[in-house]
C-alpha cells in the first residue's frame, strides 16, 4: 500500500459530508420529478465538488499552502501499477459476466446472441466493453473522486481498514438509495426486493473499489471498476438480455450477481488483510 501523507481533519471530512449529502439531494430530488438527463452528471460529480471543497479546507486545517498540484493529488491522482488498472477493468467483467452466462443457459431465448458464433459476438461487443468504459470514466471519476479519492483514505486513517469500508460502502449504498425509492433510477423492479438487494450486491463493489484504492495508492482503479460496472451492465449486457425475471437473476439486483461479487470482494479482502493494510 503507498501510503497517504495528508491526515484530513474532522471539519474537512464534516464538510465533505454536509455538501455532498445537501448537493445530491438536491439533484436527485429534481431527477425524481422528472428532471432532464443532464442531471444524472450533475449528481455523480457532487462527490468531486465536496471531496475538492473539503480538501481545501483540509489544507487550511494542517497549515499547508494552497497549490494545485497538491488538490489533484490530495483527490487520488496519483500514479498506479498498470495491474491495478486493469483490474479494475476485469473485476465488474467477472462478477456481471457470470451470472449472465447462467441465465443465458437458463434462458436461452432471452439472450439475443443465441446461436451465434463466438467471434460474431466478440466483433460486435468487445468495442464497446473497451471504449465504453472511457466513455463511461468521465461520469464516474466524479464519484469516485468523492468517496475513493477523498473518503476512504480520510476514513482509513481514523478508523482501519473494517471500519473505513463499512461506513464508506454503506453510504455509498445510501446515496442511490432515493433514486431507487423515486423511480428515477433502475425502474420495474418491485421496490421491496430492490432496495435490500441493491444494497447487498453494491456493497462488495465499494469493498472491491476501496481495497483497490488503499493497495494501490490512486484512484485510477476504482474509477475504471466503477466505469467498468456501469458500461459492461448498461450498455452491453442490460441490452442484450431480455425476460422480465431478469431482475432477480443478475444486473445490481440479481441473486447470481450478488453471489459473485461477495466471493470476489471476500477474496480481495483476504489479500488486502494478508499485505497488512
Amino acid at each position: 500500500m503507498k501510503q497517504i501523507d495528508k491526515r484530513t481533519g474532522k471539519i474537512a471530512l464534516t464538510v465533505f459530508f454536509a455538501v455532498v449529502i445537501s448537493a445530491s439531494a438536491v439533484a436527485e430530488t429534481l431527477i425524481c420529478l422528472g428532471g432532464p438527463e443532464w442531471l444524472y452528471l450533475l449528481l455523480m460529480w457532487t462527490p468531486a465538488l465536496a471531496a475538492t471543497i473539503a480538501n481545501c479546507i483540509s489544507f487550511r486545517e494542517n497549515g499547508e499552502p494552497f497549490r494545485l498540484k497538491k488538490l489533484f493529488f490530495a483527490g487520488g491522482f496519483r500514479r498506479c501499477k498498470l495491474r491495478y488498472l486493469l483490474l479494475g477493468w476485469l473485476l465488474p467483467l467477472v462478477y456481471l459476466l457470470i451470472p449472465y452466462m447462467v441465465y443465458w443457459a437458463l434462458y436461452p431465448e432471452n439472450f439475443a446472441y443465441h446461436g451465434v458464433s463466438l467471434p460474431v459476438i466478440l466483433r460486435d461487443l468487445l468495442p464497446v466493453m473497451v471504449l465504453g468504459t472511457f466513455i463511461s470514466l468521465l461520469s464516474a471519476m466524479g464519484e469516485e473522486i468523492g468517496w475513493r479519492g477523498f473518503l476512504v483514505p480520510a476514513l482509513y486513517q481514523r478508523l482501519g481498514l473494517n471500519k473505513c469500508l463499512l461506513i464508506s460502502g454503506l453510504f455509498w449504498c445510501a446515496w442511490h438509495l432515493p433514486l431507487l425509492i423515486g423511480g428515477g433510477y433502475m425502474p420495474g423492479t418491485p421496490l421491496w426486493y430492490q432496495l435490500p438487494a441493491f444494497v447487498l450486491c453494491i456493497f462488495p463493489v465499494g469493498v472491491m473499489t476501496g481495497l483497490l484504492t488503499l493497495e494501490s495508492g490512486s484512484v485510477w482503479p476504482a474509477a475504471f471498476l466503477h466505469a467498468a460496472h456501469n458500461n459492461f451492465d448498461q450498455m452491453v449486457f442490460e441490452v442484450i438480455t431480455a425476460g422480465g425475471n431478469k431482475m432477480f437473476f443478475v444486473s445490481e439486483t440479481g441473486v447470481l450477481t450478488i453471489l459473485c461479487a461477495w466471493v470476489l470482494a471476500t477474496v480481495l479482502y483476504l489479500s488486502a488483510r494478508k499485505k497488512g493494510i
